[in-house]
Order: structure tokens, then C-alpha cells, then sequence
């Protein structure tokens, strides 16, 4: 199976102020956390962010402007950038969150088998060990019933940055 996917998740906590409309998808009911996939549009018109931006050390995609936009969005509650890629059950995974403006998790480079990724990503053959996976068990996500965190969250309902875009619209994060 393949899978692509760029997106912030959000998860607002109990302080966060109230609705903001983003172009989000809830995920689990259990999760208390909302998708936003990062389009080209999304991140032009929501963060003021482009192809020009430089990328942050390490990752592939996470640009600067989009990696500044979610820094200042503690207001939010935490805010985590994650970017998965697989293919016929190879891939990688690569995962930052932010809280109350600073890095609070990460960053995360991981790879199912040597050579998907540059050589920073750890090779971690285990699902449950991947990078997406970690950083949902750090918010406390539990697999109860599931595979893994990635779909005891509910981030498995997509498998692309672009099937996550059509099932969202400007919404209101929940609290």
C-alpha cells in the first residue's frame, strides 16, 4: 500500500481559546485531535508559506514558514508537524510538536529499512516505533483495539495529503 501525507495536527487543551476556523478534519473522538493537511494552497493562504521557504534541518518538506506558523499557534494548544511516505510497506516517518511556542517533542527521523530515507533517519522496523506512532503515545494515544497509535488516532482514515484536503473544510477546532 502507499501512502503520502504532509499535515499539522492540532490539539488544543483545555485553556486554548475558543473555535478558530481552519480548514481541519477531526480525527477519533478519543484523540481530541483535528488533521489539517498541508496543501500547496493551505500553506500559502493560511500560513503565508512557500516553495521558496528553506527547508528546516532534517526534514524533506517542513518548510520555515510553515515550521513559524506553527510555533506561534500555542495559543492553540500543541501543535505537531508529521510527514509519512510508504511504499509496499517501506517508508519513513518524520514528526516535530510545539508547545507554548517551543519545540516540545523532537524532532523524530525514522525508516522501516536502511536506504528509504538519508542516513539521520534510525532504521526502527517495529510500527509502533515510527516517528508518527511516538509522538501520538508521548499526547497519550493508546492502540487499545487498534494497531497502533496511527490508527487508534484515526490518521489511517486517508492515505494521502490530497484524499485528507477533500474531506475538510473551514471548521471549528474543538476543544
Amino acid at each position: 500500500m502507499a501512502g503520502d501525507l504532509r499535515a499539522l495536527l492540532l490539539k488544543p487543551t483545555a485553556q486554548s481559546p475558543g473555535a478558530t476556523a481552519l480548514p481541519t478534519v477531526p480525527l477519533s473522538a478519543d484523540s481530541g485531535l483535528s488533521l489539517l493537511p498541508l496543501t500547496d494552497e493551505t500553506m500559502a493562504n493560511v500560513m503565508s508559506a512557500g516553495p521558496e521557504d528553506s527547508c528546516v534541518d532534517g526534514f524533506y518538506e517542513l518548510r520555515t514558514g510553515v515550521a513559524e506558523w506553527a510555533r506561534r499557534r500555542f495559543h492553540f494548544g500543541d501543535v505537531a508537524y508529521v510527514h509519512m511516505e510508504f511504499f509496499g510497506g517501506h517508508g519513513f516517518h518524520a514528526a516535530m510538536a510545539w508547545r507554548a511556542g517551543s519545540v516540545a517533542w523532537g524532532p523524530s527521523f525514522t525508516e522501516t529499512t536502511a536506504g528509504e530515507a538519508e542516513p539521520h533517519y534510525t532504521v526502527t522496523p517495529a510500527i509502533r516505533d515510527m516517528a508518527i506512532n511516538a509522538l501520538l503515545r508521548w499526547w497519550g494515544i493508546q492502540p487499545t483495539g487498534q494497531d497502533d497509535e496511527f490508527a487508534a488516532a484515526g490518521v489511517d482514515r486517508h492515505r494521502s495529503t490530497k484524499a485528507w484536503s477533500r474531506s475538510c473544510g473551514p471548521r471549528p477546532l474543538d476543544r
